[in-house]
């Protein structure tokens, strides 16, 4: 029995939808990574993160995730999809793929997205709220100039040293998604 290309394509728009938020996600995750190592403004961001925290970032209900361990004073890219996704003690959950893309391509920010209840979070407030304020960061590193208008407050700044760490986060990023996305 052939399929028609009407029935076919929602599944295909569905697919490619998925693959840009995996791909988003996992460069949410090794940037979380890589800013904990060599960002000063992210290391006292997460000073106070306890030993062990779990963070899962991902889209219900059985979408790509991806989990971030504080380990020592930095933090860790666990993995993406289900993968300690279950255990982590605060997830932040974008209820569908169509709300989770408006936050991964920078069209709202993730402030706008829990004001419109596009997002769940399950654990501590406090702690999400940290993890908000160590997502800004990393988001700030990860997007255009173009994108970050639209989705902050002020436009930041960059100094020389901060420019040189995006640029490094950028060339860092590449290899993650050649390599098929995940360690």
């Amino acid at each position: 029995m052939a399929v028609s290309l009407d029935e076919l394509m929602p599944r295909l728009q569905h697919q490619a939808k998925l693959g840009v938020a995996r791909t988003a996600l996992v460069a949410l995750g090794v940037g979380f990574e890589f800013l904990s190592r060599h960002s000063e403004e992210m290391q006292r961001e997460i000073a106070d993160w306890e030993e062990g925290r779990t963070l899962a970032i991902g889209v219900l209900p059985r979408g790509p995730r991806v989990t971030i361990r504080k380990g020592g004073r930095q933090l860790e890219m666990l993995g993406g999809d289900a993968y300690h996704a279950d255990g982590a003690e605060l997830k932040v959950m974008f209820k569908n793929v169509d709300a989770a893309l408006l936050v991964l391509t920078g069209r709202i920010g993730a402030h706008t997205a829990f004001a419109e209840h596009r997002a769940l979070v399950h654990g501590e407030i406090a702690k999400a709220m940290q993890a908000n304020r160590a997502m800004a960061i990393v988001v700030k590193y990860l997007f255009p100039g173009v994108m970050l208008r639209s989705i902050t407050r002020r436009m930041p700044v960059f100094s020389a040293s901060e420019l040189l760490l995006k640029a490094r986060l950028y060339a860092v990023i590449g290899p993650f998604l050649a390599r098929g996305l995940f360690k």
